[in-house]
């Protein structure tokens, strides 16, 4: 689906690629400079830094060389994920930065959707759309080579919506058609699953997994809960939340949510790592914030500010203000990276920066 070719345009929009700046760095740096302020998802891996970047490409052929006559402008969408080695101490970029994952379509927007590190550099993506049911990917083997656990281009297909690693294989979950969850297992050496297994109602955006058996997620029908199980260990734990969740994140033993709040809107932390959920709102405010989970922290950048609320240190505090917006944020015990808005020669960039917490 998102890997067919483009029909007839699909050289121009391979020509138009080729104009797009891949990120780059030299030596050890500090900062690392992104074209675009796109969508972007961060998270750590090992020793790397990876993201995903969502953005719509415009195609002009009059500005590429070789472009058949008559040839019409057209948009496609992509999904690209990156890639870059870090220093021992996770303070600086210690080489160039690679994009082994590239996904493209031309039906349907991507949004940057999930990532999760398998803590050796690779990664499991799950791009976002509402349109179009995205792939589900797994990165990379010994030589590089990226694994599509699921991509099925039907109108009809069943619609991946949480994606994440158990250290073998890739748990996922797709919608069926009514809405249904379908827990499912890929295992990129193509070894023996388990068969799909039907859950609970879910919805875009309201279901997370993490690890072996962490699942969280809001029911459609009574989104202002959250219902967090271990798959196969009996029934879901309810945890209410402040007003209807508009978003779910999870990594192992934590899930945060974004939900209404009143007239605002508000993020709370849920600590899932054995025995009764328990949940802290971590943070309060009017404008949508970019979160991360990782490592027993949960990161929130809103407006200039990097807020953090680390296992142990529950209170959420500022460690960070930027001098512009800061647009994605990562996180992973004590590491921290963001990526803040910045113009070099008048063109907009993303600034990724590193830190740690104390």
């Amino acid at each position: 689906m998102t890997r067919r070719a483009l029909s007839a345009a699909l050289s121009l929009a391979a020509a138009a690629a080729a104009l797009v700046a891949a990120p780059g760095a030299s030596g050890a740096t500090r900062t690392l400079t992104l074209d675009g302020w796109y969508d972007r998802t961060v998270a750590f891996s090992g020793r790397d830094l990876v993201w995903t970047e969502a953005a719509t490409v415009h195609v002009d052929p009059r500005r590429i060389t070789g472009s058949p006559p008559g040839a019409q402008r057209f948009d496609y969408y992509r999904a690209d994920v990156s890639r870059v080695r870090l220093d021992r101490a996770s303070r600086r970029f210690a080489g160039a930065p690679e994009t082994p994952v590239s996904v493209r379509t031309s039906i349907a927007p991507f949004s940057s959707g999930t990532l999760t590190p398998t803590g050796d550099g690779g990664f499991v993506a799950l791009p976002g759309s509402r349109r179009v049911a995205p792939p589900t990917i797994w990165c990379c083997d010994d030589e590089g080579i990226e694994s599509v656990i699921d991509s099925d281009g039907r109108a009809d297909a069943p619609h991946s919506v949480a994606a994440g690693w158990t250290g073998s294989a890739v748990r996922f979950v797709q919608l069926d058609g009514s809405g249904r969850q379908m827990l499912r297992v890929g295992d990129p050496a193509g070894g023996p699953v388990p068969a799909p297994v039907a859950a609970e109602p879910g919805a875009i955006d309201l279901v997370a997994v993490a690890g072996g058996d962490l699942r969280a997620w809001a029911d459609p029908a009574r989104p202002d809960r959250l219902l967090v199980t271990r798959d196969g260990r009996g029934a879901p734990a309810a945890v209410a939340l402040p007003g209807p969740a508009l978003r779910v994140w999870a990594a192992p033993g934590l899930v945060a949510v974004l939900s209404r709040a009143g007239g605002g809107l508000a993020v709370t932390r849920v600590d899932a790592g054995g025995g009764a959920p328990r949940a802290r709102r971590v943070w309060s405010g009017g404008r949508t914030p970019a979160v991360a989970v990782g490592g027993g922290t949960v990161a929130i950048a809103d407006g200039r500010r990097v807020i953090a609320s680390r296992r142990g240190r529950i209170a959420p505090r500022t460690v960070t203000t930027g001098r512009r917006r800061i647009d994605a944020v990562g996180a992973d015990g004590a590491r921290l990276a963001w990526v803040e808005r910045a113009r070099k020669k008048g063109q907009r960039v993303g600034v990724v920066r590193l830190a740690g917490l104390r």
